[in-house]
């Protein structure tokens, strides 16, 4: 049996960059705000940056939690149904923000 560990959102942040798939990148800015703080994610060719603060012009934005945020990249549950529930809160080019969830090794591989 597994424990489950809560990640704290550097160390997601951390887990999202290391597990980037640039095969599946998507070019643009988004905006994470996470249990209240921002970051700032740009995707550029095949490189990811993600650095705290608000971005000026972002293509998305996610509005949530840590755990809702882990469970939407790393492909355990979609989008619609975090925001149906009321965990998620996304604004913005709804494309992006789904092609945006998909970008990382965890979510290619696993069955949302």
């Amino acid at each position: 049996m597994t424990a489950y560990v809560e990640l704290s959102v550097s160390a997601l942040l951390v887990a999202l960059k290391t597990v980037f798939d640039p095969a599946t990148a998507v070019h643009a800015t988004f905006a994470l705000r996470i249990d209240g703080d921002w970051f700032r994610v740009i995707v550029a060719g095949d490189s990811i940056d993600i650095a705290r603060g608000r971005s000026e012009r972002p293509a998305v934005t996610f509005d949530t939690d840590v755990e809702t945020l882990r469970l939407v990249t790393f492909g355990r549950e979609p989008i619609s149904e975090a925001e149906r529930d009321g965990r998620l809160t996304v604004d913005g080019d709804r494309l992006l923000a789904e092609r945006f969830a998909r970008m990382f090794l965890f979510a290619s591989t696993s069955c949302a």
